[in-house]
């Protein structure tokens, strides 16, 4: 074992500093591939785990038997102190070890430990995700009599329910009722409220994503001029409007955001037509050529959309036209070709 993680196994504040101060790397594993920051996680020790992030220890590592994280650990061992401070740092709250499929919420339900499972709720954690068994934590809550758990889940389901019949905007965007949408607009309605966090489709959509998701043009004018800030993500890809109407195959919803990204040139704060992905790297354009959709990439392309850009995969938009075999769509992405 290295001596900095037989420091974190005793709990050691003084031993781990002089570890650190020494150049002993913050990650550095013990013989079952723990890292000094899943151990003082897993012991429910604060203020080593404060003095590992500090010096940069890695939040988002995972143990390579299981594929725990240290807020895994943090939620095993019961520390609510230890959970703030990794969650504060970055932590995935709905990370999935990748043998189980456990979240840290249901860890904290597995393991016993009301008080982490609360504040994970608290702090957003999704109830509806499923491990790798098919269990949520609410069924292990339930099926070990833990009743206050088990109540604050379904609390915590109901919310959520009423979170989203609280949205009549959304509600209304998504039926692609145009009337509706302009009275409630005109009532007060804020247009860039977002759906809430809790395991849908629709998980933090704003009702313009939605909207040219859905390829509802007028709808997406309409909240334009509404003041909805076509810069705002969704809650789970990160993906843009331009995104949505693209990878859909929505020339028309796409025209009315980059004419209204045109016009706010010089304000700034329109679409960003060339934004990736941080999921895939892809921009608007490589979504629409993904799924072949030639008028959409027409659209962005006369618009100025840059063809050099690079998806993860590294790819620009004509080679994965290439790749996909969509030959109308390479042509006009060749240099030279189709528009300029």
């Amino acid at each position: 074992m290295t001596t900095l993680a037989a420091a974190a196994h005793r709990n050691d504040l003084i031993a781990a500093a002089d570890e650190l101060r020494d150049g002993t790397p913050p990650d550095l594993r013990d013989a079952d591939g723990l890292t000094p920051l899943m151990i003082a996680a897993g012991i429910g020790s604060p203020q080593l785990v404060e003095l590992l992030l500090v010096a940069g220890a890695d939040v988002h590592a995972l143990e390579p038997r299981m594929g725990a994280s240290a807020l895994h650990k943090a939620a095993q061992g019961g520390s609510v102190d230890v959970t703030r401070l990794l969650l504060d740092h970055g932590a995935f709250i709905d990370l999935q070890s990748p043998t189980l499929g456990h979240t840290p919420l249901f860890d904290a339900v597995w393991y016993k430990s009301h008080e982490v499972a609360a504040y994970l709720l608290d702090r957003g954690a999704k109830t509806t995700l499923l491990s790798h068994y098919g269990l949520t934590a609410l069924d292990v809550a339930r099926r070990d009599g833990l009743k206050e758990t088990a109540a604050l889940i379904e609390a915590r389901d109901r919310a959520d329910a009423a979170a989203v019949e609280a949205q009549p905007l959304m509600a209304a965007v998504k039926d692609g009722d145009l009337a509706e949408v302009s009275r409630l607009l005109a009532a007060g309605a804020a247009p860039d409220e977002r759906a809430p966090m809790c395991g849908t489709f629709f998980d933090g959509y704003t009702p313009l994503g939605v909207a040219a998701m859905f390829g509802h043009a007028q709808i997406v004018r309409e909240l334009l001029a509404a003041g909805a800030d076509p810069r705002r993500v969704d809650g789970l890809m990160k993906a843009t409007p331009g995104h949505k109407s693209g990878y859909m195959g929505h020339p028309d919803a796409l025209r009315v955001l980059l004419d209204d990204a045109a016009a706010r040139r010089d304000g700034g704060r329109g679409l960003e037509v060339d934004a990736q992905g941080p999921y895939n790297g892809f921009t608007a354009l490589h979504d629409a050529v993904w799924h072949g959709h030639v008028e959409a990439a027409r659209v962005l392309v006369e618009a100025g959309a840059r063809r050099d850009l690079r998806s993860h995969a590294g790819l620009t938009p004509l080679e994965h036209a290439r790749a996909y075999g969509f030959a109308d769509l390479a042509e006009l992405l060749t240099p030279g070709e189709g528009t300029e």
